[in-house]
């Protein structure tokens, strides 16, 4: 990746441009901007497993410098039509306390953040910007934050997050990766560049994984009128395939997939929420067709996800 934009560059940008010394990793220095780090969503992580983008914004700051200012950008991009998306999964390493934030924007014109191109805001994670009280608990009430999703839905889908009490005197909230999915629809028969800002203040860690822009090419079919929509992103997929549903209120969900030979090959519960994703690594499977079958207590939507 390039280490600085030039304004129209047709490959990764990987821009610090704080530029200061960071300090998440204990005992030795952490790189500065993105860096690849093991998956943190797991106590022991596999090292061999999964890698992600990985963000430090607890820095060695002198007096009066900038904070934390980190970009990923990704390359240049035409979006064809109003069927594309952009997905990715996160996770914010530590909260409700240090929980860091970031921004997803979109560029037009240029891939350079010093022209004031990225206008274009797509999502927003929110920081922790104090707490309350000198040392507060785990309750989100105890701390002040900036505008933004925070992850796991508020730390309420314990699918996205665990306790970590290896030290009992300080326990926190452990992020696992969460996927998001933001239509393209606004930019379609356009080019853009699309950026990560890690812009959090004196936090944490952030991590990044499976960025794919894609396209829905199946709908999907439902039985019930609840279910607002269940879409496949990423149809046919080659590594990974998004999923992303609506319902029109809140209920805990189970999402499966099986092969043509009716293996289960993936499967998922989910906590109580209206909109929620799902990211499948499909790296492993056979090229073919897959049944996917989204079920709710009061009826379930199917769709099928072609692997190539």
């Amino acid at each position: 990746m390039l280490p600085a934009p030039s304004g129209d560059d047709d490959l990764w940008v990987n821009y610090d441009v704080d530029q200061a010394p960071s300090q998440c990793v204990s005992g030795e220095p952490t790189p500065q901007g993105w860096y690849f780090e093991s998956d943190l969503g797991y106590l022991t992580p596999d090292q061999t497993s999964n890698y992600a983008f990985t963000s430090c914004s607890f820095l060695d700051l002198p007096p009066n410098q900038s904070h934390n200012r980190n970009w990923l950008i990704i390359r240049h991009l035409f979006i064809p039509d109003t069927t594309y998306s952009l997905c990715w999964r996160s996770l914010a390493f530590q909260g409700p306390m240090y929980l860091d934030g970031y921004k997803v924007l979109a560029s037009t014109a240029s891939n350079d953040p010093s022209t004031g191109d990225f206008t274009d805001l797509l999502f927003e994670a929110a920081q922790m910007i104090s707490p309350v009280n000198e040392i507060g608990p785990l309750e989100l009430s105890a701390y002040n934050f900036s505008p933004g999703y925070i992850q796991a839905n508020g730390f309420t889908d314990t699918t996205y997050y665990f306790l970590d009490d290896s030290d009992p005197l300080h326990p926190f909230y452990r992020g696992r990766l969460e996927p998001h999915v933001v239509s393209l629809k606004p930019y379609a028969g356009q080019s853009i560049y699309i950026a990560f800002l890690h812009d959090s203040d004196d936090d944490n860690l952030i991590q990044l994984d499976d960025i794919i822009v894609s396209n829905e090419q199946s709908s999907a079919v439902s039985d019930v009128s609840e279910i607002e929509s269940f879409r496949v992103i990423g149809n046919p997929a080659r590594t990974d395939a998004y999923f992303t549903w609506r319902l029109k209120s809140g209920q805990k969900t189970q999402l499966h997939i099986f092969d043509q030979q009716g293996r289960l090959m993936a499967s998922q519960k989910f906590d109580t929420r209206t909109d929620n994703n799902w990211h499948v690594d499909t790296r492993t499977w056979a090229p073919g067709i897959y049944f996917c079958t989204l079920e709710t207590p009061f009826g379930k939507a199917s769709a099928r996800l072609v692997k190539i």
